[in-house]
């Protein structure tokens, strides 16, 4: 039964895969249009590419799930080294751990991602994303993957990371969220709101986004109202309808 569902999850994906995007920033007619019709290509288009990362997650997650709390796999086994990989990707201490497993290997809400986009992108306008393909603000210290800011302060060694395409940089923010020590408190929220049956509700969780900005709450109260203003929670329950089952 656990395979069957990897196996649909795996067919589901299928029939949502885009090709990566090769130009910088958003596909060029995105930049002609204005108004609503800017606002509504943004939504579809990040809500496309959000469904297929979270939908590689929730595969991984299907994974763990299907191998029922053992801890006697052969190290030479298949299990062994996915189970091993993903160890390494989410930062999961032991092997065994299947209680952080599932804590960090889960969807991150679609309408926290196109807010937090929206945010850090200037709705996709901004020279970091149309250079860099960086969506939502990482920082790099290494050269080689890494441009300069224009208003960078004196002695300040940061850069603005360089992405090959926008879906990496998608990637590389939820694998953000579901390993750093600063967003325990999200993935602890989100893990009682897949426990109680909930959809996992992007505006709720935005809360703990406090340490993703130096501006803090503010921070929190400009995702909120991009949420509530666009109804951007109901993207999140789309997707919960969609993939309501695959854990059951």
């Amino acid at each position: 039964m656990k395979l069957f569902k990897i196996l649909l999850l795996s067919a589901f994906l299928c029939t949502l895969s885009l090709a990566n995007t090769s130009n910088k920033g958003f596909p060029e007619e995105y930049y002609k249009l204005h108004g609503q019709k800017a606002k509504d290509y943004f939504f579809n288009f990040l809500e496309k590419k959000v469904e297929i990362e979270n939908l590689k997650t929730l595969k991984e997650r299907d994974f763990i799930l299907s191998l029922n709390g053992k801890k006697d796999l052969s190290e030479t086994s298949k299990e062994y080294k996915e189970l091993e990989r993903l160890q390494k990707k989410y930062k999961v201490k032991n092997i065994y751990d299947y209680k952080t497993f599932l804590t960090r290997v889960d969807i991150i809400p679609t309408s926290l991602a196109i807010a937090q986009a929206a945010t850090e992108s200037a709705w996709g306008k901004s020279r970091f994303i149309r250079q860099a393909n960086n969506i939502f603000g990482h920082w790099t210290y290494d050269k080689k993957i890494g441009m300069v800011p224009l208003r960078r302060e004196a002695g300040k060694k940061h850069m603005v990371r360089i992405f090959p395409n926008l879906e990496s940089s998608i990637a590389v923010y939820m694998r953000n969220l579901n390993r750093t020590g600063a967003y325990k408190s999200f993935r602890t929220n989100r893990a009682k709101m897949r426990k109680d049956g909930k959809f996992i509700n992007g505006y709720i969780l935005s809360e703990d986004m406090t340490k993703y900005s130096a501006i803090g709450y503010e921070y929190v109260k400009i995702l909120k109202s991009i949420i509530r203003k666009y109804k951007l929670t109901e993207l999140d329950k789309k997707f919960y309808e969609k993939t309501i089952n695959k854990e059951k």
